[in-house]
């Protein structure tokens, strides 16, 4: 029997990062959408009540993700709220005005910053979240958001683009480890997502030339995509990277605006790709 996709009826989802209106939020609003009960993490407070929005009530908790006893304590919340954690999905994280610049530059407090933010957090968060599940027994399902910043190099930002590749390798190692205990571990890869922070600061013409669908992603794409590495539909489904970018990730740096390699100048071999000479 196939399973409905994106089904989690009754199942119990952590969300970490839940706030800010971006994917954490719409990821709360998409697994409540396909049957979940949600825990909602999130460092402010004031994001935190604007999620009383959400069509249903969620279980709202405060925390810093980076202190060294916060994963524990949402474990906790959790278990006491519903009594077991079904799911996990990993949002928090990001970078700051501070975090770019060239990595020369970079001096050991703002790598460890972002380290903590998109790294280390993520490890621990997910520890607890799988002891949880193991002595349960009854396994589980978890995302971690990482970035296409992940798969290629990332000048400037050097250390956000190390943290994010350094999840997918926890990612594919917890899918290892885990897998005996019918723990599922995966991993997003977005591009370039429109969200309250993030903005849309992309024209249209540099999105068409960066991305092969021609626009910016939205958050609740991405959300989209991580209900359905928790639901059913991807139970074989474990210890890979989904980018989820409108092919940037696949475009090479090399192609021009038109998709035609920029060191292609022959008029004839460009008219035989294009049906036109010019570059």
């Amino acid at each position: 029997m196939v399973a409905p996709v994106a089904d989690l009826n009754g199942a119990i989802v952590v969300v970490a990062g839940a706030g800010g209106g971006g994917i954490g939020t719409y990821s709360c609003e998409a697994a409540l959408a396909a049957g979940a009960e949600v825990v909602a993490v999130e460092r402010s407070p004031e994001e935190l009540d604007k999620l009383d929005a959400l069509p249903r009530p969620v279980v709202k908790v405060q925390a810093d993700l980076t202190a060294p006893d916060a994963p524990a304590a949402v474990v906790q919340t959790a278990l006491d709220a519903h009594g077991r954690i079904d799911g996990l999905i990993n949002v928090a994280g990001g970078t700051s005005i501070d975090d770019f610049g060239p990595l020369v530059d970079i001096d050991s407090q703002g790598w460890d910053r972002v380290m903590a933010n998109n790294l280390r957090y993520v490890a621990f968060l997910n520890r607890a979240v799988a002891r949880a599940m193991i002595d349960a027994g009854t396994g589980g399902a978890m995302v971690n958001i990482s970035s296409v910043s992940s798969l290629a190099s990332q000048p400037f930002l050097a250390a956000y683009g190390a943290a994010k590749a350094g999840i997918n390798s926890l990612t594919r190692t917890m899918a290892v480890e885990w897998g005996g205990h019918g723990i599922r571990v995966n991993a997003i890869a977005p591009g370039t997502i429109t969200t309250p922070r993030a903005g849309d600061e992309e024209s249209p013409d540099a999105a068409k030339r960066a991305i092969p669908l021609g626009r910016r992603g939205h958050a609740a794409e991405i959300a989209a995509a991580a209900v359905f590495l928790l639901s059913p539909q991807a139970s074989y489904v474990t210890g890979q990277v989904l980018a989820v970018d409108g092919g940037m990730s696949v475009k090479l740096a090399m192609l021009g605006d038109d998709n035609a390699p920029v060191f292609v100048t022959k008029p004839e071999v460009r008219t035989r790709m294009l049906g036109t000479e010019s570059p």
